[in-house]
């Protein structure tokens, strides 16, 4: 509580620098896989929203959800998923009216809806769509945003190939983002640097390329070796396969 404290008592700008810590606790967690510390940031974030709600901190909330989401839903703990997904909904319609974050904002739109459909699949013709479009708006707005970028991969990976998924296609994107990442914020390392590398080699392993995704998850590795996820089940899983 006395760096949320300390946070608000200066500039902006000072802000600025100090999400840089938060950005650090993420990585760490989703490293790890020690997601106690991740909830925590989220729970610091949201009172410093209702503090100072800046579009920039309220992006920093909305981007620690999103991750959170796909964490809780992935170990199967649907109903704290559904409800932090109405909060970060919340976030990202009031962010969306903000020029800066517009793009960003939609491309997380887009995310939320995917994840009320992997909960109620039935609801595919009605959101997928919806999801999709989304998507397209935040690329119209800014081509070079990473985070429509990562959700043109997301879209491209997990959609059925009935409705045009293709992971082929998704690595292309992936690829897309990263190069991005790495102009955008050149030696920083955070989560969503390592888990569009991630993405991209489950994606590599969807479409039958089980040698590049063997590669791409040594290149994560040599990137981060204390990766768990990576270290301890996705590459050891394919290399008993191979």
């Amino acid at each position: 509580m006395s760096l949320i404290v300390s946070l608000v008592s200066v500039s902006e700008t000072t802000v600025d620098y100090n999400y840089d810590e938060y950005d650090k606790r993420l990585y760490q967690a989703f490293v790890t896989g020690k997601m106690d510390d991740w909830e925590k940031v989220i729970g610091e974030l949201e009172v410093l929203v209702s503090i100072s709600p800046s579009p920039t901190t309220r992006f920093k909330l909305l981007h620690a959800q999103y991750g959170y989401i796909g964490y809780l839903l992935g170990n199967k703990q649907i109903d704290k998923a559904e409800k932090l997904i109405e909060k970060a909904e919340d976030n990202a319609n009031i962010l969306v009216k903000s020029s800066n974050y517009k793009s960003s904002s939609k491309a997380i739109q887009a995310a939320l809806l995917a994840y009320r459909i992997s909960i109620s699949p039935y609801k595919v013709p009605f959101l997928g769509p919806k999801s999709a479009s989304l998507i397209n708006e935040a690329l119209s707005i800014d081509p070079s945003n990473i985070y429509a970028i990562i959700e043109k991969g997301n879209a491209m990976h997990y959609a059925p190939s009935i409705v045009g998924g293709n992971p082929i296609e998704a690595i292309a994107y992936y690829r897309k983002a990263i190069e991005q990442i790495e102009l955008e914020k050149p030696l920083k390392k955070t989560w969503w640097y390592i888990n569009t590398y991630t993405q991209m080699g489950l994606a590599a392993k969807k479409a039958g390329d089980k040698r590049l995704a063997k590669n791409i998850y040594l290149k994560i590795l040599a990137i981060e070796p204390n990766y768990k996820w990576v270290r301890d089940e996705l590459l050891p899983s394919l290399s008993e396969k191979d």
